[in-house]
């Protein structure tokens, strides 16, 4: 059995984990940001009013900036508050000087990247959608039938998706209970139904079905980035510049986050090699951290990956 210790220590680890998360969970639920990108597929492909298209890619790209971008940095810096206040510093620091020009500046690239992945999703899903007016034209199928088609039958992939998503979460948090027994039948088990869960999700055959879930994705890693990097601020502006990586989702974690666990570097050798920055497998999508060394000098106990799913 994990001794007190242990148990705090990851504890810390795993509610900053959760903090993030909720905002993670927060964009997949919403409904607006994913009206506002139905509505630009629509209106882009199929009318030939682009003022108004650009308008609708501005509107998507401004409730990122104005609602999603300031709710995910709220999280990062609550985020940092339990391994903080742990060292004796205040949780939630007010940013100033070099740390809050590191968050600006990243801002601004994460939108950058954002929008980019928004237009190329949108090339992709035109070629699609193009080949699909072919297709129709040649067996004397119209365009306002087709265009009924593709919508109707993209409602239905992901109203189907959000029930896949629920079982996901639900298969998540048995996986965390089987790991958490140490019994390597029900692992393996609960490591098949998340495997089965995870395709499933994945799995869309719709044109505007994929460029949602594309949309959403990056959405979704571009929050992740931006919690992440608030949380990186918040632990600059309490003085400290060198972190150790905790790796996270436990014994599913990807090969490379695996074999980071533990490793110290200073801030500027971290650079471009952050979670979540690409260089691992799992690539944007990882929710590995970056504690400050003398935190985890503190809880050595953390010697091995630690699943956020997990009830301490």
């Amino acid at each position: 059995m994990p001794d007190t210790d242990e148990i705090r220590s990851k504890a810390r680890i795993i509610a900053a984990v959760r903090l993030k998360r909720e905002v993670l969970e927060g964009v997949i639920r919403q409904t607006d940001l994913h009206a506002l990108v139905a509505k630009y597929a629509r209106v882009s492909l199929f009318t030939d009013n682009q003022a108004q298209a650009v308008r609708l890619r501005e509107q998507i790209k401004s409730a990122m900036r104005k609602k999603y971008f300031p709710a995910a940095e709220a999280s990062g810096y609550k985020s940092a508050g339990p391994v903080l206040e742990s060292l004796g510093k205040p949780g939630n620091p007010s940013l100033s000087g070099p740390s809050l020009r590191f968050l600006t500046k990243y801002k601004k690239a994460n939108l950058r990247w954002f929008a980019a992945e928004i237009e190329t999703g949108f090339k992709t899903l035109s070629g699609e959608v193009q080949a699909a007016f072919a297709r129709a034209q040649r067996d004397g199928i119209g365009r306002r039938t087709l265009l009924k088609q593709l919508t109707d039958s993209t409602k239905e992939e992901m109203a189907a998706l959000a029930k896949k998503r629920r079982l996901l979460a639900r298969v998540n948090r048995e996986y965390a209970k089987a790991e958490s027994t140490g019994k390597l039948r029900l692992i393996r088990e609960a490591r098949k139904a998340r495997a089965k869960a995870r395709a499933a999700v994945n799995r869309v055959t719709t044109a505007l079905g994929r460029f949602e879930n594309k949309v959403q994705g990056a959405a979704r890693d571009a929050v992740r980035r931006e919690a992440q990097r608030a949380q990186l601020a918040a632990y600059r502006q309490s003085g400290y510049r060198v972190y150790t990586w905790v790796t996270v989702n436990g014994s599913a974690a990807c090969p490379d986050c695996s074999s980071l666990h533990g490793e110290t570097r200073s801030i500027r050798d971290w650079h471009g090699m952050q979670p979540g920055d690409g260089h691992t497998y799992c690539g944007d999508s990882c929710m590995c951290e970056l504690a400050p060394e003398d935190f985890c000098r503190d809880n050595e106990q953390i010697t091995g990956p630690i699943n956020p799913y997990l009830e301490l």
